[in-house]
């Protein structure tokens, strides 16, 4: 807890009270006891002063005698000869007096006890100048700059201060007495260290391309009346903030610097103000006829005025389009028209390098097939290709051969892969972009989670915007701490937001552009309890995770964060696929999105045994197979479910046949859940999509829902997200545990014939509808629709998996 000057200076004189009240106790021990000494106990000043040094002898034994002749009044004469015991080994010995002096060397004066000896000869020596002289003398730059320094007679004291704060009210603003002279603040304040000084700090950043605000820390009057004196002001009562317009910005620094140092103003970056004052750049359509007519017929309007913006930009900008909305047509334009400048290298992900090159070979076949190559192999020969398609990690493997090539035109897709400044693939990428006239980076996504993951991929389209600590101070509330720097937090995101729509961004969303695509509807399903919690062991395992989850911090936090993400999924698994067995008896093809292995598994064997046509794509999943898999799911009709990993097909690939996506697990971005709803709603989908999460309460699902709203309102205020999951309508699946337990209740056991076997789920017959005395499931089912028929089947949801 800090004290303010007053308290310190209060606090100081109670100490300084107590250190004289001190003194005067030693004075009065040393009074006593020099009044009981005996004749023997008597010396003379000079056989004490030979131990002290000669400089401060005559001052010390003036201060001696003069305490002497005011303690020993009542004492013999000084000039009385008394026996003085020897100080010195050589002279003789205590007992026997020494020889009369005819004349005393000097003054005499008492010796005190042995205890008090020490006390006495340290008193007389504070009570002389000569330690002030010498610290005057030796120490005038520490004293100069004491912060609690004695005020001289001339200034105002701490103490003056209580004495009369009664004056204002008890606050002692207004008056000080000193020495019945009555001073104001301002006086006293110049002598009060300025670390005790109140002053109005002001936050400045820029709110739209034309007007700026201004976020006081604080009330002051007369910062307001300048505020008030501004033409353009505007009041914002809600945030209680003033924003002007920019062309004013010089005029309200000037008056805000006469109110220093009451009030500091910030200021907003010369480059950032250099670039809202700067006229919009303008591109006339007429440079897109330059196009390849195949491409150009092909561009939306929306597009086309995407291209534009990159063109406007001289080729370095990023499209970050919703996802959907072509970002790889207008990329290719681009490209386009800066064709003088190839060889041209595309960078992207594993699973959509051939999407890429069919593209290339459709929309520009002027180039021949020969120089489109892909690199699959770290011995291809690049040496003569035109276009050149990788994946990141390829792009890595290769940097040399790549680099030699010198690509004049780059474009890499889903660059938020290089969110990481030090990450390889960045650092290669990174690389490449210094030496290209033109880079081009495409996402829907271009920050996962915080701003700090943009400074990376800006730095590929303009190095000399910012650097990394001016970037992450002003957006990413920057700091110093004892780990290193700090950059994990957001800050000015109004400002962010305004500089790359101005400078490096373009971004539409479906609903501004695309006013025929079909809706998309979210749900939040929450699982059957009685199917997640199948025993009391494991909800109390998951319970005690949870507990120690909240009471953990930093790193360790995280990890039992991941263990409680991994321990959810196999909970959930039952739950999950008893939710989907009543999903595949709908006619409407879906999307199954999941992370861990255990529930892909557990999903791909639910739909096995139930005898539905599905796909698997996941991270084992060759290169070549992928683009099968995708082609059977949107043109045959018997194919009814996709199931998907999050991590590796959250984007790239189209998937518009399915009408329903089920997410049987989270992750921990937003932008991720964002991109994987987008397989199905984009360009191409005439009916409208559902999401919906499957969610199970007392989970690691509460804790990564609420992780993902606050992630999503900081990259909704950055203006590089534009979804809200928090918009889901609740509903809840359906709840069959009390009839399960009726069918195997305890007063008549299951016999050996009633048990299910899984792997003769699909041979089963239908039957009637079961009760306890005719419930056999053991029989074959020639036809599974039939089965799907069946009014209750909510025993065969339980022991599915």
């Amino acid at each position: 807890m800090s004290c303010s000057a007053a308290e310190i200076a209060e606090k100081k004189r109670i100490a300084l009270e107590k250190l004289k009240a001190k003194k005067a106790s030693l004075v009065n021990i040393n009074n006593n006891n020099s009044s009981k000494q005996s004749p023997q106990a008597v010396v003379t000043a000079p056989s004490i002063c030979k131990s002290v040094a000669p400089g401060i002898t005559g001052n010390l034994i003036s201060s001696i005698n003069a305490t002497n002749n005011k303690n020993n009044s009542k004492a013999d004469p000084p000039n009385t000869a008394m026996p003085v015991p020897s100080l010195n080994k050589t002279g003789p010995p205590l007992n026997k007096p020494a020889p009369p002096l005819s004349k005393p060397a000097g003054p005499v004066l008492a010796v005190p006890s042995a205890e008090n000896r020490a006390s006495s000869f340290l008193n007389a020596m504070k009570s002389s100048n000569i330690f002030k002289q010498r610290q005057e003398l030796q120490h005038p730059a520490r004293d100069a700059a004491h912060p609690y320094k004695r005020p001289t007679s001339n200034e105002v004291t701490m103490g003056d201060f209580y004495k009369k704060k009664s004056l204002d009210g008890g606050n002692g603003k207004n008056y000080i007495q000193n020495g019945g002279a009555q001073t104001n603040t301002a006086q006293t304040q110049k002598n009060v260290a300025p670390v005790f000084l109140n002053s109005v700090s002001c936050k400045v950043a820029m709110i739209n391309a034309q007007r700026f605000e201004v976020q006081p820390s604080s009330f002051h009057n007369k910062l307001i009346e300048v505020f008030k004196s501004i033409p353009s002001k505007t009041y914002d009562p809600q945030t209680r903030f003033w924003n002007f317009a920019l062309t004013e910005y010089k005029l309200l620094q000037d008056r805000v610097n006469n109110l220093k140092p009451d009030v500091v103003m910030g200021v907003i970056p010369k480059a950032i103000l250099n670039l809202c004052l700067a006229p919009a750049k303008r591109v006339d359509s007429s440079c897109l006829e330059s196009l390849e007519p195949t491409l150009a017929n092909k561009l939306m309007p929306f597009q086309r005025e995407g291209v534009s913006f990159a063109i406007s930009q001289n080729g370095r900008c990023m499209i970050c389009d919703e996802m959907g909305l072509g970002k790889t047509y207008q990329a290719i334009a681009v490209a386009d028209f800066y064709r003088e400048d190839w060889p041209l290298f595309i960078c992207t992900t594993a699973s959509t390098r051939d999407s890429w090159a069919n593209h290339i070979r459709e929309l520009l076949p002027y180039i021949p097939l020969h120089y489109i190559q892909v690199l699959n192999s770290n011995q291809q020969y690049i040496g003569d290709c035109k276009v050149l398609i990788t994946s990141y990690s390829m792009m890595e493997r290769n940097i040399q051969q790549i680099t030699d090539r010198k690509f004049g035109f780059l474009i890499f897709d889903e660059s938020h892969n290089l969110k990481n400044p030090k990450a390889k693939c960045t650092m290669v990428a990174d690389r490449l972009s210094q030496q290209a006239k033109h880079v081009i980076l495409l996402s829907g996504t271009p920050a996962l989670s915080k701003p700090v993951e943009l400074f990376s991929q800006l730095q590929m389209i303009d190095r000399k915007f910012m650097s990394y600590i001016d970037f992450t101070t002003r957006y990413c509330d920057g700091k110093q701490t004892n780990f290193g720097w700090d950059a994990n937090g957001q800050s000015n995101l109004k400002e962010l937001n305004v500089v790359l729509k101005l400078k490096f961004m373009i971004r539409r969303t479906k609903a501004e552009v695309l006013n025929d695509l079909a809706e998309k509807f979210r749900e939040t399903v929450v699982l059957d309890p009685s199917l997640v919690w199948s025993n009391e062991e494991i909800k109390e395992s998951l319970s005690t995770v949870a507990k120690t989850f909240q009471s953990s911090k930093g790193h360790e936090r995280e990890q039992i964060l991941l263990r409680f993400y991994a321990q959810t999924a196999e909970v959930k698994t039952k739950a999950v696929c008893a939710y989907l067995k009543q999903q595949v008896k709908e006619p409407k093809k879906f999307i199954v999105f999941a992370h861990h292995r255990v529930m892909l598994d557990a999903i791909c064997d639910c739909l096995g045994k139930l005898k539905v046509t599905f796909i698997r794509i996941d991270g084992s999943t060759r290169k070549q197979d992928r683009g099968e898999f995708i082609d059977a799911f949107q043109k045959k009709p018997s194919c009814k479910v996709a199931v998907l990993s999050l991590g590796a097909c959250n984007s790239g690939i189209t998937l518009t046949a399915a009408e329903l996506i089920l997410f049987a697990e989270l992750t921990w971005n937003p932008s991720t859940l964002a991109q994987a709803e987008s397989r199905a709603h984009r360009i191409g989908q005439q009916n409208p999509v559902t999401c919906r999460y499957l969610m199970a309460s007392k989970t690691a699902d509460d804790i990564i829902w609420n992780m993902l709203k606050a992630k999503q309102d900081v990259l909704n205020k950055a203006g590089i997200f534009c979804e809200n999951l928090q918009d889901a309508t609740l509903t809840s699946a359906p709840t069959t545990s009390n009839k399960i337990e009726k069918y195997f209740s305890p007063a008549k056991p299951a016999s050996a014939a009633s048990v299910f076997s899984p792997s003769e789920s699909c041979k089963k017959t239908a039957t009637p509808k079961p009760t306890v005395d005719n419930l056999n499931i053991s029989k074959e089912i020639e036809n599974i629709e039939d089965f799907f028929q069946d009014d209750d089947d909510d025993a065969f949801k339980d022991i599915v998996c």
